[in-house]
């Protein structure tokens, strides 16, 4: 996995920082931590991708 990001229209719900939250932070919007290690958690990321309500969370392979 190359890159992960959160496209407009999260609804800060959470379920990202509490699938994965080694990788997302949700604040005012939910982001991306930076230098998160993307390769170490590839499966919770794709999972947070699938659970996310809104489905605003893009995975580049």
């Amino acid at each position: 996995m190359k890159r992960v990001t959160i496209k407009p229209g999260c609804t800060t719900c959470g379920l990202c920082e509490f699938i994965a939250p080694e990788i997302f932070e949700v604040t005012d919007i939910s982001h991306v931590k930076k230098d998160a290690p993307v390769q170490a958690h590839e499966a919770a990321i794709k999972e947070a991708a699938r659970a996310c309500p809104v489905q605003v969370i893009a995975c580049e392979e």
